[in-house]
């Protein structure tokens, strides 16, 4: 497992490579968003149908993250900048990829919980949807 900068964020690309969006969505908080590419998806059905697309087209899928920097980080927010890098197989042919993201955790006050409000992607991998 690589180590990251916060058990939080960790946690978070743990679920990712479960593979199961009930997993992700534990960690989300209710009034998430996420803009993959410039869609922005605003509820949690959407999101959810993002993830499992990605899932059903690149088989056996790993995500993981490097360069993350926690820019701002008090009691009740965190905000995460990183590169986040994929590899798996489209038809049988080996692909790899990645991107530049921002997550923004919030400290949920009722559960004490941190929770994903917002993560923005953009591609660095030229000629491939993700």
């Amino acid at each position: 497992m690589e180590k990251y900068p916060t058990e939080e964020f960790g946690k978070y690309m743990e679920a990712i490579n479960t593979r199961k969006f009930s997993q992700i969505e534990k960690l989300l908080h209710e009034n998430a968003t996420f803009c993959h590419l410039g869609n922005m998806k605003a509820d949690l059905e959407n999101v959810r149908i993002f993830h499992e697309n990605f899932w059903n087209t690149i088989n056996d899928s790993k995500w993981w993250a490097t360069d993350v920097e926690i820019i701002y980080s008090d009691s009740k927010c965190q905000v995460y900048t990183y590169q986040y890098n994929y590899s798996g197989y489209v038809e049988g042919k080996q692909i790899e990829g990645n991107g530049k993201s921002t997550d923004i955790f919030v400290k949920n006050d009722s559960t004490e919980r941190w929770e994903l409000l917002h993560e923005h992607s953009s591609s660095m991998t030229p000629n491939h949807d993700d």
